[in-house]
């Protein structure tokens, strides 16, 4: 797997399938990620893997490694509880170096020290469109 420029376009190569994937800023993917569910003041959040369809905001990457992975702003999760995609209300850019939100999605050859995930081989390219019409709403509880 491994990420390029092509003219102005970033792009993911997926080395399995060799499927190309535009991950360019602005464009809308479909991707596993982690819904971080806030549980008491005990237990602060448990991690739940499942779908999500975001907007990838930048690249992370660093000027020895060159790029790294993405960071993708959340917009819709798929509930598995409720069989059912669903809009995310609440998201909030973060305020502060270490967050949850947005996904860093990374190479997996790749390291960083805070909540990276390794699924972008699970990325594909999707039509906001067809989202559009969802009406069941999600609060990220962040």
């Amino acid at each position: 797997m491994e990420i390029y420029y092509d003219f102005s376009k970033r792009i993911l190569k997926k080395k399995d399938n060799n499927n190309l994937v535009n991950i360019s800023d602005g464009d809308i993917i479909k991707y596993t990620g982690i819904y971080y569910k806030k549980i008491d003041d005990i237990v602060e959040h448990v991690e739940i893997e499942t779908s999500f369809i975001g907007k990838i905001d930048c690249e992370k990457s660093r000027h020895d490694e060159g790029i790294m992975g993405i960071y993708v702003n959340p917009l819709y999760i798929y509930d598995i509880v409720g069989q059912k995609w669903r809009k995310i209300i609440n998201y909030k850019l973060p305020s502060h170096k270490y967050f949850l939100y947005p996904h860093l999605l990374l190479l997996p050859n790749k390291y960083y020290h805070y909540k990276s995930i390794y699924k972008l081989k699970t990325c594909e390219n999707v039509n906001l469109s067809d989202f559009q019409n969802i009406t069941d709403t999600f609060d990220l509880h962040i």
